[in-house]
């Protein structure tokens, strides 16, 4: 297999050396330097055999900012009396590459959040503030709160009885605050 055919649609980042110039004729995307041919951006290589003409063309990746009122899927890490720190992996139906943090707290200060949500749940919240680069969560709402829980004892999946969080497994029965759509979304 030739070297442009093993080339052709590769991602390449940028700087990367992909040739010389006695090799190919750098096409749009691309510098040379000293003879060297580099890639002046992410993208993925084209290559025109009829020119002998590599090129670049740039992958687009729109950045997804997080604003008030974008719903969230994360995962609960610590709890304490009036928040719960949340990593944020979904942001409006989008997977995040890297996730956002964020904080449920408890706003009028008489909600114990250890009996809202525990360690390793995943909840769905909604933006209500994006101050200090730290999303402010909100689970107020019935469509909101835990949609996927682990018993703390034995770490099954806990099943959904009339509102009841229930092990399979041990029994141990478990309080949350859960969200109406508990156990039936999918994240992907």
């Amino acid at each position: 297999m030739s070297k442009q055919a093993k080339i052709q649609g590769r991602i390449v980042f940028p700087g990367e050396r992909l040739g010389v110039v006695e090799e190919f004729f750098p096409g749009s995307g691309l510098y040379q330097k000293n003879g060297v041919i580099r890639s002046a951006e992410l993208g993925t290589i084209r290559y025109d055999p009829s020119k002998r003409e590599l090129a670049v063309s740039k992958i687009n990746r729109s950045l997804l900012l997080p604003r008030e009122g974008m719903e969230v899927y994360g995962e609960v890490g610590s709890v304490m009396r009036h928040d719960a720190m949340v990593d944020v992996f979904i942001l409006d139906g989008k997977l995040l590459p890297s996730p956002y943090t964020g904080i449920i707290q408890s706003l009028d200060g008489n909600r114990n959040m250890l009996m809202e949500v525990r360690n390793g749940d995943i909840v769905k919240a909604k933006i209500i503030n994006t101050k200090n680069r730290i999303l402010q969560l909100s689970i107020d709402s019935s469509d909101y709160g835990v949609v996927y829980a682990y018993c703390s004892k034995c770490g099954m999946f806990l099943e959904n009885h009339r509102n009841r969080l229930a092990c399979p497994r041990c029994g141990r029965v478990e309080r949350r605050k859960i969200s109406t759509s508990y156990g039936a979304e999918e994240l992907n």
